[in-house]
């Protein structure tokens, strides 16, 4: 499922071998933990395991943690 069309608040795992990020944000991997925010442009926000602010392309594929 693409990032976008994630529930704001859901936390999901990244499945995306390649997911793009904005310059100056903070890496993600396949397998990061994250919690999806809101859509913001062609990016979505949240935040990683640790609490930090992150970006990630819109059409990342994810999926909700069970």
């Amino acid at each position: 499922m693409e990032a976008h069309n994630i529930k704001y608040g859901t936390k999901v795992i990244v499945t995306d071998d390649e997911v793009e990020t904005p310059p100056s944000s903070i890496p993600i991997s396949k397998g990061d933990e994250i919690t999806i925010y809101r859509l913001d442009g062609m990016y979505c926000n949240g935040i990683d395991k640790d609490g930090n602010r992150i970006y990630i392309a819109r059409w990342t594929e994810v999926e909700p943690c069970i």
